[in-house]
């Protein structure tokens, strides 16, 4: 039976009590269904996870007691940054949960042409608010007891000339090389960090390809049919893991 798990961004001891934050609690009793004395597991989003009790008193106090160490850490093999075009909607909030479901380290929310054309940049730092809870709820569902990192979102230009000078740039690009070719390529150590760059819905311009592959992007076949770019994402991505990370 899966045993429910809540985020707790504090300090976890056995034996210590924690009152739990007004979302949190709301969380675990009106979506989580639990009840005072429930058995559940914390976790604090950097890789620490403890069995706990819940405590209800009232509808706005609880708590939790702190038990035994549940989990052992769930970081990554290779950390894996995604550079995803910022898309609309459910897209978006798709490819969010599919990276952190799949082990990426960072994600990256990209503005590039067609996500302004698209309508993908409106309202976006409301939207960041939002992509952050979706995330943290991926987290809880899946397992993961470390939290991704979530960039605020930046102009493309702005994020590759921020990328880290060490590690692997893929490019999710039809003309691409495909998986098999990608198995050849060295790596300086088996903890070199993996960028990843999908571009919005239409995909990224034809300047814009020619950027990142100016910034040391190299292209990535994902196959022969047209994928929406949240599907991209997660077969790139799994690709990747594959290759050079948790799926090897």
């Amino acid at each position: 039976m899966r045993v429910p798990r809540l985020l707790v961004e504090s300090e976890l001891a056995t034996g210590r009590v924690l009152d739990l934050p007004a979302g949190t609690l709301r969380h675990a009793v009106s979506v989580l269904r639990l009840r005072d004395g429930a058995a559940c597991r914390v976790f604090d989003g950097a890789g620490r996870e403890h069995a706990a009790v819940l405590s209800v008193s009232g509808r706005r106090a609880g708590s939790v007691r702190i038990g035994q160490v549940a989990a052992a850490p769930t970081t990554p093999a290779r950390p894996i940054r995604l550079l995803q075009g910022i898309a609309r909607g459910d897209h978006m909030d798709l490819a969010i949960q599919k990276a952190v479901e799949l082990g990426v380290a960072e994600i990256w929310p990209v503005l590039s042409a067609r996500s302004r054309s698209g309508g993908g940049h409106r309202r976006v730092e409301n939207r960041y608010r939002h992509w952050l809870g979706v995330l943290r709820a991926a987290t809880e569902q899946c397992g993961r007891n470390e939290l991704a990192r979530l960039e605020p979102p930046r102009e493309l230009p702005e994020a590759l000339e921020a990328l880290p000078t060490r590690g692997l740039r893929a490019l999710a690009d039809p003309a691409g090389d495909p998986p098999e070719v990608w198995r050849g390529v060295q790596t300086d150590s088996g903890n070199d960090p993996v960028a990843f760059l999908v571009g919005p819905e239409g995909g990224l311009g034809p300047e814009e390809i020619a950027l990142a592959r100016g910034a040391g992007f190299r292209g990535l076949r994902l196959g022969p049919r047209t994928l929406r770019t949240e599907t991209a994402s997660v077969a790139g991505l799994a690709v990747l893991q594959t290759l050079f990370g948790d799926l090897r």
